[in-house]
């Protein structure tokens, strides 16, 4: 069905020449040489990796484990680059629906089993079913068909994590910068944010994939030529990890982790999926006021970055890449009131497709919220960014800018809770 719907709406309603396939299509791919495609960046960067979700959470909903329905993920993937296209292969379709895929899969796997409640009936049910069916379709139909959507039961105990916390802010996103798509000047638009910390990133890291992940999604107001409004979808959880040492006030631990990034608003387009490891730390009370802090080292098989030269009849304005280098991260929190994080971000991404060169990026952030009004707060941050282009046969470029936000945020429960 994953793959039969999107298909025969391509085929049927929409007529795409890349959607008549046969045999002779399927052989041609499986003898000719991939080749890295040029589709518009929200297709292949958000809708590959979800498309991905899908066979991933396919595998989940039917009993399989995380690391089994990797190959739901990566299977699917190859069963439609060899047969769901007429088009070549390719390689970054391969990384983004098999990585992404098991990212935002094992995500949405894990808030459908937070929303569903085996224990609840009436009209709470009803809406927790459906709840739970938008975020993983794959569990909802099966859920549908073995009777358990209406069956009353007790919940498994991997359905609820040792905490969970999110938050919705609507604020105001003033950025300005420079770059060769928008030119200089200053972009101002209203956003949504929805975040959300699922587990406890300290105590879970050593615990299944994915007991702990962070997830950030932004729907941002359109003010230029080109904008989405999908502006960010982050998402990172863990892998694994072994603590190091520890005490009463502090925990040092070695973490494993894996991450997916969308991210597209004004002098800034990006997106890739990989993995961090590194040292994860606490100090202080846990209860009252602590820090927490993260030395990364990141791996990126694939990921894409904006071009300044490369452009295609498709839609795609970006060069492809592995990316590598290190992320860090200090938080300190005082629990139940609010907290002042700083992040910093270095990545060197060799072009393999595009225009041949080395891209350089950094990015920088600091921000301060609090909730002094018991689940409403209010916040603010100040992000810097900059990339600089060296290419081979073009001139050099430079990308930079700022971004200003201020918002009001509700907390989903009181923020700080258990």
């Amino acid at each position: 069905i994953v793959q039969l719907v999107p298909w025969s709406v391509n085929y049927f309603a929409r007529d795409a020449e890349w959607a008549h396939v046969g045999p002779s299509s399927w052989l041609r791919n499986l003898e000719n040489p991939w080749v890295w495609d040029n589709n518009n960046f929200q297709t292949n960067q958000f809708g590959h990796p979800y498309h991905g979700a899908m066979y991933f959470m396919s595998g989940r909903s039917n009993g399989y484990g995380f690391v089994e329905s990797i190959g739901w993920a990566t299977g699917g993937s190859l069963m439609w680059e060899i047969m769901g296209e007429v088009w070549a292969p390719a390689p970054n379709d391969l990384m983004n629906t098999s990585l992404g895929g098991t990212v935002l899969g094992e995500m949405l796997t894990r808030l459908a089993h937070l929303t569903l409640d085996n224990t609840a009936t009436g009209t709470e049910r009803v809406f927790r079913e459906i709840g739970g069916a938008l975020l993983n379709p794959a569990q909802g139909l099966n859920r549908l068909l073995d009777g358990k959507s209406g069956k009353y039961a007790a919940n498994p105990a991997d359905w609820r994590p040792s905490k969970v916390q999110a938050s919705l802010d609507l604020g105001y996103r003033s950025s300005e910068g420079n770059n060769t798509r928008t030119g200089p000047g200053e972009v101002d638009v209203g956003y949504l944010l929805f975040q959300a910390y699922y587990g406890d990133f300290i105590e879970d890291l050593t615990k299944a994939p994915f007991s702990t992940f962070y997830l950030n999604a932004e729907i941002g107001g359109k003010q230029y030529d080109g904008a989405r409004s999908l502006s960010n979808l982050s998402a990172r959880g863990n892998l694994g990890g072994r603590t190091l040492s520890e005490s009463d006030n502090s925990r040092h631990q070695l973490g494993f982790m894996m991450h997916y990034q969308y991210l597209s608003t004004p002098g800034l387009e990006f997106g890739g999926v990989g993995f961090d490891g590194g040292i994860v730390s606490r100090i202080g009370d846990p209860d009252r006021f602590h820090w927490n802090m993260e030395g990364m080292l990141t791996a990126m098989p694939v990921s894409a970055v904006q071009s300044d030269y490369f452009t295609t009849e498709q839609g795609r304005d970006y060069d492809f890449g592995p990316g590598f280098g290190p992320r860090l991260r200090v938080a300190a929190i005082l629990e139940g009131v609010g907290m002042v994080q700083g992040n910093y971000r270095y990545l060197w991404t060799p072009v393999l497709s595009g225009t041949d060169g080395n891209h350089y990026q950094q990015m920088a952030s600091l921000e301060a919220r609090g909730y002094v009004l018991g689940r409403i707060g209010v916040g603010g941050s100040l992000t810097w960014f900059k990339r600089q282009s060296n290419y081979y046969e073009r001139e050099h470029q430079t990308a930079d800018g700022t971004q200003i936000r201020l918002f009001a945020s509700l907390a989903i429960p009181r923020w700080g809770s258990q």
